[in-house]
């Protein structure tokens, strides 16, 4: 049976606070575990290693919070796995293996990431192989450090390349290690017309992370200011067994005022539908 310990808070909406200010929010709000958002000024990934690691999990630690996912910024910053650019695309590998790194010194047993996009304007093909082959470094640099790839599946408008279960079962079926497995976005899954029990049957426990967003169907809304069914959702993963962490990814920014009471909104609404179940 779900429960609300398995729900977890990321902090990519709190990037005007402190990193202190979000964490002590959260564990106001009822949070035991968090998804550590590797974005400026929360992470530095220019500080170095050995002083940001020991800052940054004092703070876990004098408030009692666990980090179950370290999701390195992807989207906004200029790292892309895929890119054509050969310098970028080494930047971006280099910046990966530097960030598993610092999810084990973090004592985190998963890294989030996403397969990056190519040009609009070139075969996908081409920018699919860049993606695949950097991938394969950086599993084989998370496999020397113990530390999962959580892979997670982006909407059209963020990436020409994984953005369906056709298409994330076409990636993973390029690997074959338990150090790789999927992350489940109900966004991109909702945008793409499916459910997660289409996701369930062809990856099954293969699934070890889901971000549960509300939207119409897309925006990573607060849970309530969208049309999606949380309830729905938290029953398909009741059905099949789930054990796995659920993050509230929300983002939108109309909640960049009050990003504390969109995550109590959050709490609040899957307190209620879990008491559905």
């Amino acid at each position: 049976m779900l429960s609300l310990s398995q729900f977890a808070a990321m902090n990519i909406l709190h990037g005007r606070y402190s990193l202190e200010y979000f964490l002590d929010g959260m564990k106001e709000i009822g949070f035991e575990s968090i998804e550590f958002w590797g974005g400026a000024p929360h992470y530095r990934f220019m500080a170095p290693q050995k002083e940001q690691r020991e800052y940054i999990n004092g703070l876990f630690r004098s408030r009692g919070l666990k980090m179950i996912c370290f999701t390195p910024e992807q989207c906004v910053y200029p790292f892309n796995i895929a890119a054509k650019d050969r310098l970028l695309r080494k930047v971006s590998v280099d910046y990966f293996i530097r960030c598993i790194e610092d999810a084990a010194g973090f004592g985190c047993e998963r890294i989030m990431v996403t397969p990056g996009w190519g040009n609009f304007d070139e075969p996908v093909e081409e920018a699919w192989e860049r993606s695949v082959a950097s991938l394969g470094t950086l599993l084989t640099k998370a496999e020397r450090e113990g530390v999962r790839i959580v892979y997670e599946l982006l909407q059209p408008s963020e990436s020409n390349l994984v953005t369906d279960l056709k298409s994330l079962k076409q990636m993973m079926g390029n690997f074959n290690s338990s150090y790789l497995t999927c992350c489940v976005d109900t966004v991109p899954m909702c945008c793409a017309g499916e459910t997660l029990e289409d996701y369930f049957r062809e990856f099954g426990e293969k699934i070890q992370h889901i971000h549960l967003n509300d939207g119409n169907p897309s925006g990573h809304l607060a849970w309530g200011d969208g049309t999606q069914d949380m309830e729905g959702h938290l029953k398909t993963l009741n059905e099949y067994g789930y054990q796995g962490y659920i993050t509230f990814e929300t983002c939108d920014g109309k909640f960049g005022l009050c990003p504390n009471e969109a995550f109590r909104q959050n709490y609040r609404e899957a307190e209620k539908a879990l008491g559905q179940l």
